[in-house]
Protein backbone atom coordinates (compact mmCIF):
# COMPACT_ATOMS: atom_id res chain seq x y z
CA UNK A 1 0.00 0.00 0.00
CA UNK A 2 1.43 3.38 -1.01
CA UNK A 3 1.18 6.10 1.61
CA UNK A 4 1.30 9.84 1.03
CA UNK A 5 3.54 11.86 3.34
CA UNK A 6 3.96 15.58 4.05
CA UNK A 7 6.62 17.41 2.06
CA UNK A 8 9.30 17.71 4.71
CA UNK A 9 12.55 15.90 5.47
CA UNK A 10 10.89 12.95 7.22
CA UNK A 11 8.22 12.64 4.56
CA UNK A 12 10.84 12.69 1.81
CA UNK A 13 12.86 9.93 3.48
CA UNK A 14 9.77 7.76 3.99
CA UNK A 15 8.74 8.33 0.36
CA UNK A 16 12.22 7.23 -0.76
CA UNK A 17 12.10 4.13 1.42
CA UNK A 18 8.65 3.27 0.08
CA UNK A 19 9.73 3.79 -3.55
CA UNK A 20 12.60 1.35 -2.95
CA UNK A 21 10.12 -1.33 -1.93
CA UNK A 22 10.53 -1.04 1.84
CA UNK A 23 7.46 -2.26 3.76
CA UNK A 24 6.94 0.60 6.21
CA UNK A 25 4.53 -1.45 8.32
CA UNK A 26 7.40 -3.70 9.48
CA UNK A 27 9.07 -2.68 12.76
CA UNK A 28 12.85 -2.29 12.72
CA UNK A 29 15.56 -0.54 14.73
CA UNK A 30 15.48 3.21 14.12
CA UNK A 31 18.35 5.45 15.20
CA UNK A 32 18.02 9.11 16.20
CA UNK A 33 21.26 11.11 16.24
CA UNK A 34 22.51 14.08 18.24
CA UNK A 35 25.84 15.88 17.87
CA UNK A 36 27.71 17.42 20.82
CA UNK A 37 30.82 19.60 20.89
CA UNK A 38 32.21 17.88 23.98
CA UNK A 39 32.47 14.28 25.13
CA UNK A 40 31.20 15.29 28.59
CA UNK A 41 28.01 16.72 27.07
CA UNK A 42 27.30 13.52 25.12
CA UNK A 43 27.95 11.33 28.15
CA UNK A 44 25.79 13.52 30.42
CA UNK A 45 22.98 13.30 27.89
CA UNK A 46 23.31 9.51 27.63
CA UNK A 47 23.29 9.14 31.42
CA UNK A 48 20.36 11.49 32.08
CA UNK A 49 18.05 11.40 29.04
CA UNK A 50 14.97 9.32 29.69
CA UNK A 51 12.81 8.62 26.68
CA UNK A 52 11.18 5.60 28.22
CA UNK A 53 11.54 1.85 28.02
CA UNK A 54 12.80 0.40 24.79
CA UNK A 55 15.33 3.16 24.06
CA UNK A 56 19.02 2.39 23.97
CA UNK A 57 21.57 5.24 24.05
CA UNK A 58 25.21 5.02 22.93
CA UNK A 59 27.86 7.68 22.51
CA UNK A 60 30.83 7.73 20.16
CA UNK A 61 33.42 10.05 18.68
CA UNK A 62 32.08 11.55 15.45
CA UNK A 63 35.23 11.65 13.34
CA UNK A 64 33.57 13.45 10.43
CA UNK A 65 33.43 16.65 12.49
CA UNK A 66 35.68 15.87 15.48
CA UNK A 67 32.62 16.13 17.73
CA UNK A 68 30.66 13.57 19.75
CA UNK A 69 27.54 11.72 18.78
CA UNK A 70 24.73 10.18 20.80
CA UNK A 71 22.65 7.53 19.05
CA UNK A 72 19.26 6.64 20.48
CA UNK A 73 17.82 3.41 19.14
CA UNK A 74 14.25 2.14 19.40
CA UNK A 75 12.42 -0.76 17.74
CA UNK A 76 9.31 0.47 15.92
CA UNK A 77 7.67 0.76 12.52
CA UNK A 78 8.64 3.97 10.70
CA UNK A 79 5.34 5.82 11.17
CA UNK A 80 5.49 9.46 10.07
CA UNK A 81 3.73 11.06 13.08
CA UNK A 82 5.69 9.00 15.61
CA UNK A 83 9.02 9.73 13.92
CA UNK A 84 8.35 13.47 13.89
CA UNK A 85 7.24 13.44 17.54
CA UNK A 86 10.28 11.43 18.66
CA UNK A 87 12.71 13.54 16.64
CA UNK A 88 11.33 16.70 18.28
CA UNK A 89 11.52 15.11 21.73
CA UNK A 90 15.09 13.92 21.16
CA UNK A 91 16.12 17.35 19.84
CA UNK A 92 14.57 19.11 22.86
CA UNK A 93 16.33 16.81 25.33
CA UNK A 94 19.59 17.11 23.42
CA UNK A 95 19.51 20.92 23.54
CA UNK A 96 19.36 20.72 27.35
CA UNK A 97 22.87 19.21 27.19
CA UNK A 98 24.24 21.38 24.38
CA UNK A 99 23.42 18.91 21.59
CA UNK A 100 22.02 19.41 18.13
CA UNK A 101 19.71 17.00 16.32
CA UNK A 102 21.29 15.21 13.35
CA UNK A 103 18.23 13.35 12.04
CA UNK A 104 17.26 9.71 12.07
CA UNK A 105 17.90 6.62 9.99
CA UNK A 106 17.23 2.91 9.72
CA UNK A 107 17.93 -0.13 7.62
CA UNK A 108 15.27 -1.46 5.27
CA UNK A 109 12.89 -4.04 6.68
CA UNK A 110 14.18 -7.55 6.22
Amino acid sequence: MTQDFPHDETGELLRLMQSQGDDLSVPRYIDFFLIFDLKDQAIAFANQADLGPGFRVETSHYEKTEKWQARLTVHMAPVYAELVMLERQVARLGREYGGQSDGWGCAPAS
